[in-house]
């Protein structure tokens, strides 16, 4: 996967115009058209997306969205930094700048598209701009999920409730958390006999709600099932925000290296208990809903 600064040269290509925070069923039905544009033409497949928030907190964040994007057939991301220059640049500008630095030989986006200085302009002013200068423009109907705009102010609700099994089918995938396996801790989980990898949510990433989780991680190329704590580890008075995971079956020293932890379900509530013994046997109580 190639990474375009927004107004450097790019090869010539289909573009998709998006956000593509949470790459939900919408994007993926965006992106899937957009391939089948790209692949008839003998062109490239591109994506716009931020490198930061662009209101507030992302579900994936900008490194978590190019390894999407680029598993879907994306072959580079227009990457556009969300500061003061780019919110105020005109709709007309911003389109200039894609279509001439990225050969721009046709668009693909949302009906809900919004873009340009204010978010003044939509698929009208992109639709106009485009049957000026010749360019074809494939603008595609919102897609819903249970009678609700897939969104990723959709994602963000059902991450709030920590109803994972919905925002699966909402990402069209299971969601994932990502990052480097923590080199120090206390070891809590190993004298427990449940030794855990843990991650630190990556900056600017949605919160989930805290709780324990069915899980799934991919290590040497076998999946290994699990089990997550997500949150605050309270029978042991540390507050910090942090996803612990036991891989069942799983042998090894995963510390320093990159982890997948990819969530089915939510088991229960984060819990504060009277002693490391009782944490050990709910956590073999959690471990049995899992096989």
């Amino acid at each position: 996967m190639r990474i375009v600064r927004y107004g450097e040269r790019g090869e010539d290509c289909v573009f998709l115009l998006g956000y593509f925070d949470a790459v939900h069923i919408g994007h993926r039905k965006l992106i899937a058209r957009a391939k089948e544009l790209a692949q008839s033409r003998g062109v490239s497949l591109a994506a716009l997306t931020f490198t930061d928030a662009k209101r507030g907190a992302q579900v994936y964040v900008f490194s978590e969205r190019v390894a999407i994007l680029s598993s879907l057939g994306v072959d580079y991301v227009c990457a556009a930094p969300f500061d003061e220059e780019f919110k105020n640049t005109e709709g007309e500008t911003f389109l200039d700048v894609v279509t001439r630095s990225c050969g721009v030989r046709a668009f693909v986006c949302g009906e809900d598209l919004r873009f340009g200085k204010g978010a003044s302009c939509g698929k009208v002013c992109l639709a106009e701009y485009c049957q000026k200068r010749g360019i074809p423009a494939e603008i595609m109907p919102i897609v819903s999920i249970g009678g609700e705009k897939a969104s990723a102010s959709l994602a963000k609700k059902y991450l709030d409730k920590g109803d994972v099994s919905s925002l699966n089918a909402l990402l069209g995938d299971r969601y994932f958390i990502s990052g480097q396996v923590e080199t120090e801790g206390r070891h809590v989980g190993r004298r427990l006999g449940f030794p855990t990898a843990n991650l630190h949510p990556q900056e600017g990433k949605y919160p989930l709600r805290q709780g324990v989780y069915a899980v799934r991680a991919e290590v040497c190329g076998r999946e290994y099932r699990g089990i997550a704590n997500y949150g605050a580890r309270p029978t042991f008075g540390d507050g910090r925000v942090v996803c612990e995971t036991y891989l069942d079956g799983f042998s090894g020293d995963l510390y320093g290296k990159t982890l997948t932890v990819r969530f089915d379900r939510f088991l229960r509530p984060v819990m504060k208990f009277s002693s490391a013994e009782e944490l050990r046997r709910q956590l073999e109580r959690d471990l049995e809903k899992i096989r």
